[in-house]
């Protein structure tokens, strides 16, 4: 028999939140187990929550007592948790309060048992396991050596092909090898197509993945104007003006169902912390979020830039890898140094501004500006300055500004071939040179060459 519902506690707390704002679901589950749940009646309307946030569904009160008929008097225990839920204002406070508790269970059950013990193995392994309980927090993956080898052959025998982000050029495609989990920097110079760039991706991915948009630089109807204008090919001329001609509606016709079928949302973002874009991230289940840009993400009680950038870097570094979501964050460029002559040099990856972290903790980074940065049609030379597990080197993208739209230019093929070819030559006389010597290598060295 199901037990009844105790007066107010931080479990009936949680739930209640739950029910009056449901945008905090995603992140709730992910810091919360059932087990937390000590009472049967709370333990199993959690499960349903969790269910219905998988589904997609509403986390609705109605849809729960539902789902949940066949329990008695379900219906008055929801509404016991609402009256006794005023605001969901203090839910990670209570979030905090029932983990602790949780966990207390736990080292009662254990201490119980180790006096019980028959052997010193056994209480050795009772201990063994109640240190855990301190370290063993939700989102935690552990993989011993045997678990390892099993796992890698279940992912690599023959007939499986992992599947990796699609960025829509083909060489981005044969050298990006980006999962969930991953961050992914895009920086660019002002004007150079960043914000461009970065929505061509995410229309892309979005016929396959759910995408959120994050801006806090530019107003949703801004990137619409943008996002229509590549997409259905229309002068962005015309969009600006609203002097779209029948034709131009024929376009925009023939490609909406094409639109539609996408899984994108576009966010106005201004004012938001990592913490919010998280929350919201989680509750919306996007698999892969873009944000434009960093260093304009709120960081409240800093205000030190480097230490507020740093901040931000390692909070999206953390978002991606604890909630499986690719992250896409745009990033602003230190202004160019001038070479000798006067031209400006091309950017690296300490050209990031504000601060280092974003070089340790990005997975891969982009660097987008012009080929010859007077000349506004000049070619974008898009880089590849970082790749943990692929190919750095360019590539050259023709871009269109009327349609705001980027084709890959007919030499880059050749550049990255002769790229690939030259890291090769390097590596081999580096790694002769390494049999006699040791030597420095700086970030900034041997950027433009393949790993």
């Amino acid at each position: 028999m199901v037990e009844k519902l105790d007066p107010m506690t931080p479990q009936v707390a949680v739930l209640g939140s739950l029910f009056i704002e449901p945008k905090l679901t995603g992140e709730v589950l992910s810091k919360l187990r059932a087990e937390d749940f000590s009472n049967e009646r709370c333990r199993i309307i959690f499960q349903c929550i969790q269910s219905l946030f998988m589904e997609g569904k509403p986390v609705d009160p109605a849809l729960v007592a539902g789902r949940l008929s066949s329990i008695p008097d379900i219906g008055s225990t929801i509404m016991d948790i609402l009256h006794q839920t005023p605001t969901a204002a203090n839910v990670w406070s209570y979030v905090d309060i029932l983990k602790e508790q949780s966990r207390m269970t736990q080292l009662r059950t254990y201490a119980m048992r180790l006096m019980d013990a028959a052997s010193l193995d056994e209480a050795q392994s009772i201990l063994s396991k109640a240190n855990g309980v301190f370290s063993d927090r939700t989102g935690v993956s552990r993989m011993s050596a045997a678990a390892m080898l099993t796992d890698f052959r279940e992912r690599h025998q023959a007939g499986k092909h992992p599947e990796y982000l699609s960025w829509s050029f083909k060489k981005l495609d044969e050298g990006l090898y980006t999962e969930p989990g991953d961050f992914v920097i895009l920086g660019g110079y002002p004007s150079a197509g960043k914000t461009a760039l970065a929505l061509r991706f995410a229309w892309h991915i979005a016929e396959t993945k759910r995408v959120g948009f994050y801006s806090l630089e530019t107003r949703t109807s801004k990137l619409a104007d943008r996002s229509m204008a590549t997409l259905a090919m229309v002068d962005m001329g015309a969009i600006k003006k609203s002097e779209l001609t029948q034709d131009h509606w024929l376009q925009i016709g023939a490609a909406e169902k094409s639109i539609a079928a996408r899984n994108m949302t576009m966010v106005q973002a201004g004012g938001m912390t990592v913490q919010d874009i998280q929350a919201d991230a989680l509750a919306n289940r996007y698999e892969v979020i873009f944000i434009d840009y960093l260093q304009l993400i709120a960081t409240p009680r800093v205000t030190n830039r480097t230490e507020a950038v740093t901040s931000i870097s390692l909070g999206l570094h953390q978002l991606a890898q604890a909630n499986n979501i690719t992250v896409v964050a745009l990033s602003q460029l230190r202004r160019p140094e001038n070479q000798k002559g006067g031209a400006e040099a091309a950017p690296g990856m300490s050209s990031l501004r504000e601060s280092g972290q974003l070089e340790q903790d990005a997975d891969t980074i982009m660097l987008l500006y012009r080929e010859k940065p007077d000349e506004p049609q000049s070619r974008r030379v898009l880089k590849m300055a970082k790749n943990k597990e692929g190919t750095i080197g360019k590539i050259f993208l023709d871009f269109d500004g009327k349609t705001q739209t980027f084709t890959e230019s007919s030499s880059s093929h050749e550049v990255m071939r002769e790229l690939q070819a030259a890291g090769r030559q390097a590596k081999r006389k580096n790694h002769m040179e390494a049999q006699a010597t040791f030597r420095d290598i700086t970030n900034e060295s041997d950027e433009d060459l393949p790993f």
